[in-house]
């Protein structure tokens, strides 16, 4: 059993989610160091303190993130370590939680309310993965917003400027099915299968009473989308780039410069984008419920695997 470092604890995993990204390492497309245990959603209880630490004790629930910074560049100093020229991430770069027992360092933990259970914990990390995005668009009242792609992370986004208040959301889908269905339940004005609807433009018009999204959200993780967002999002529009994109894209610039687009784009999260994603999910705002379609044990992960692939599954949540 691994013995935490001074500053680390080890963790008992009661819960872990696999992510989009976790696919790629399991067919080697990422590469990624060898030997490696992936897994980085995930949540569980202190089960040994490595010395010096001091401010937790065993048996402490918590959600982990997986950002490790150096804590010495500028980026660290500035509170953005997913900028950190030497980041370290827990599933990616190091083991992570698809196993029983996963170390961390005390910087990485948040402390899950008793009212919460580790699923919610798990699923802190794909909120925050699009909260920390959606924080820095400033969204407004009036703002109508066009969200591609609804995995978890769309699904996330989508209950994310909900709770920011915004007049209207349009969620965008390749076909009908179980992800269109959540996002109704989750806040969705509109779902529109695109490969079904002819004019994607005009069909986003349609369900915007007319005009098109002042905020486009993308969320697939799929360079063929580019072409789509620009031309959904209305002239000044803020476009966001969440995907991980794990292929080559290419796409027209004259349509971001001619419409003045904003595009921005946002890479994982920082301790403090955790934090305020854990109180969203503590204070009711944003459901996990609804996304987590499938609970089985970690020993069933080739079975979680198989419905990843068949789109039988949105969020599946292992338990070791």
């Amino acid at each position: 059993m691994p013995q935490p470092l001074a500053g680390w604890v080890r963790v008992r995993v009661r819960a872990v989610g696999i992510c989009g990204t976790d696919i790629p390492i399991f067919e080697g497309i990422r590469p990624v160091p060898y030997p490696l245990i992936p897994g980085h959603e995930f949540a569980g209880e202190i089960d040994a303190l490595g010395p010096g630490v001091t401010d937790w004790q065993t048996g402490d629930r918590v959600a982990v993130g997986l950002v490790i910074g150096c804590g010495a560049c500028p980026a660290c100093y500035r509170g953005q370590e997913n900028l950190c020229p030497r980041i370290t991430e827990i599933g990616i770069h190091i083991n992570g939680a698809f196993a029983e027992y996963v170390l961390a360092p005390t910087k990485t933990l948040h402390r899950l309310p008793d009212h919460l259970s580790f699923a919610d914990g798990a699923s802190v990390d794909p909120l925050a993965s699009s909260y920390r995005g959606i924080r820095r668009l400033n969204l407004q009242p009036c703002d109508d917003v066009a969200i591609f792609g609804l995995g978890p992370i769309g699904l996330y986004a989508l209950q994310a400027v909900r709770a920011h208040g915004v007049r209207r959301v349009i969620a965008i889908t390749p076909r009908r099915g179980l992800r269109g269905e959540i996002a109704h339940r989750v806040g969705a004005d509109a779902v529109i299968e695109s490969a079904a609807c002819g004019d994607l433009t005009e069909a986003v018009r349609a369900a915007n009473r007319g005009a098109l999204p002042s905020v486009v959200i993308e969320a697939t993780g799929k360079p063929s989308v580019f072409a789509d967002l620009y031309r959904t999002a209305a002239p000044g529009a803020r476009v966001l780039l969440l995907g991980i994109f794990h292929e080559r894209g290419m796409f027209d610039p004259a349509q971001i410069i001619r419409r003045e687009l904003r595009v921005e784009g946002s890479f994982c999260y920082t301790w403090d984008d955790f934090e305020a994603s854990l109180d969203l999910i503590a204070r009711g705002q944003v459901r996990t419920a609804p996304v987590i379609t499938h609970t089985l044990s970690l020993s069933h992960m080739a079975e979680a695997l198989e419905r990843i692939h068949r789109r039988e599954a949105v969020k599946v949540i292992l338990e070791p």
